[in-house]
């Protein structure tokens, strides 16, 4: 008689190591990602470098005082504009790096740093002589000393040469240098500003103390870029500029969504509503900006790696795979700690004046989530020389707005509109990029 027992158990006994199996490649296989080593680098990076930033402004904030650290902060903002730029051309140099590194051509790896290097410091140098004579319009403009306009345009340069060195980094996929750079530049900013201020430099201090942070990492990235390319014979980069346009135009686009649904929708709402209600949608919109914080490694990551892929003529489709999956994981953490302990979140964050705000928090950080999810997308459309989504994105950005403009009749209809709004774009760029999935052969912005 066939003994029923005796066989589950075989086939039990023989199913188990077959899991186990299974369960060790998988875990093998997830230990040896280069994505998931890749992104664990920048999260821990970009988190001490906007950590550093928030204890540069809480210092800031309270040996400055009320007015100076105002004056502070319009200087630091004005900074940030004026070195807006770079994140136009910033996934461009990365997507050039990630093509040669794909062919093995140092040679044109160190014929592009050494453009870059040049160009980026004589834009820097240009910002500094537009600064100069134009100290005193500004700081009129801007209620500031005459003196503290030519250090913004010092800073602005800075922060532009940082970027484009920072962007060969990403794109060789050399992210030990991109995360120490970052990791040198929020504690340089925090120590600067903090002995220069204790100094008594008060304005000087700070905003020195400011330029300390992206100097430092400039002077890192210097240093370690050119070591790594010192021994390799520069050749002659021969650029094709209409594709490169046409790159710059996605990252443009991508970077003034970004912003435009980032920070118009709070602008409409103070406009549109009474102060009180303002302030509860501002701390919510600065609680949702968390998630859009969180999961911003992945569209550094994911650039180079799929660059790199797309250069050679192999699937981009896994490493979209991939990041989309750590993306999911993290968003999903995010949203979990939202819901459950939303009051939470706003309690550090703005204290327990804001607590009518917590209802708009789990919507308005989904709606984040969705414009993460866009700005992903976007970089990989650019790293795959797909930029179909520039006018999808575009249309649901304005659309978003124009939208809220026309019907805000409470907060929570704001943020349904935001979450609406975000959710299209994401499935506009998406289906963009679909759409162009087979539209020819292997390109080369080269």
């Amino acid at each position: 008689m066939l003994d029923l027992h005796k066989n589950e158990g075989t086939m039990n006994g023989s199913a188990t190591p077959l899991r186990a199996w299974v369960l060790r490649r998988g875990y093998e296989r997830l230990r040896a990602s280069a994505m998931l080593k890749q992104s664990a680098l920048v999260f821990v990076a970009s988190s001490v470098l906007n950590v550093c930033g928030f204890v540069a402004h809480a210092v800031a904030s309270r040996q400055l005082g009320v007015t100076v650290y105002g004056e502070l902060y319009a200087l630091i903002s004005t900074g940030v504009i004026a070195a807006l730029p770079a994140a136009f051309v910033g996934p461009v140099i990365a997507q050039l790096a990630a093509e040669f590194r794909a062919l093995h051509d140092d040679g044109h790896l160190r014929g592009l740093l050494d453009g870059i290097t040049f160009g980026f410091a004589a834009l820097g140098a240009l910002y500094v002589l537009i600064a100069v004579p134009g100290a005193i319009p500004f700081a009129r403009f801007l209620h500031v000393p005459a003196w503290s306009v030519p250090v913004v345009g010092v800073l602005s340069g800075i922060a532009l040469f940082v970027t484009a060195l920072r962007a060969i980094a990403q794109g060789t996929q050399d992210f030990a240098c991109y995360s120490l750079s970052s990791i040198a530049e929020g504690i340089a900013k925090v120590v600067g500003i903090a002995l220069l201020v204790a100094l008594g430099l008060r304005l000087a201090g700070g905003i020195v103390g400011f330029v300390c942070g992206p100097l430092a990492a400039a002077v890192y990235l210097g240093i370690r870029l050119r070591r790594r390319y010192a021994h390799t014979t520069p050749h002659r980069v021969r650029y094709d500029w209409r594709r490169i346009l046409n790159a710059g135009a996605g990252a443009a686009a991508a970077t003034i969504a970004i912003a435009l649904m980032g920070s118009a929708d709070v602008v409409l709402v103070k406009h549109f509503f009474d102060a009180h209600a303002a302030g509860l949608y501002a701390a919510a919109s600065l609680g949702g900006k968390m998630l859009l914080y969180l999961v911003g490694f992945v569209p550094t990551v994911l650039l180079p790696q799929a660059a790199d892929r797309h250069a050679r003529g192999a699937r981009t489709r896994e490493v979209l795979y991939g990041a989309l999956g750590m993306f999911a994981l993290a968003a999903l953490g995010g949203l979990f700690i939202f819901k459950f302990f939303g009051l939470f979140v706003l309690h550090a964050l703005v204290g327990h004046a804001f607590d009518a705000a917590a209802p708009l928090l789990v919507s308005y950080g989904l709606a984040m989530v969705m414009l993460a999810l866009t700005n992903a997308l976007t970089y990989y459309g650019i790293a795959t020389h797909r930029l179909a989504f520039t006018l999808p994105l575009f249309a649901c950005t304005f659309g978003t707005l124009g939208v809220i403009a026309v019907a805000h009749r409470s907060l929570g209809m704001v943020v349904e509109i935001m979450v609406i709004g975000n959710c299209a774009a994401a499935l506009a760029v998406a289906l963009a990029l679909v759409l162009q999935r087979n539209t020819g052969k292997r390109r080369s912005t080269l």
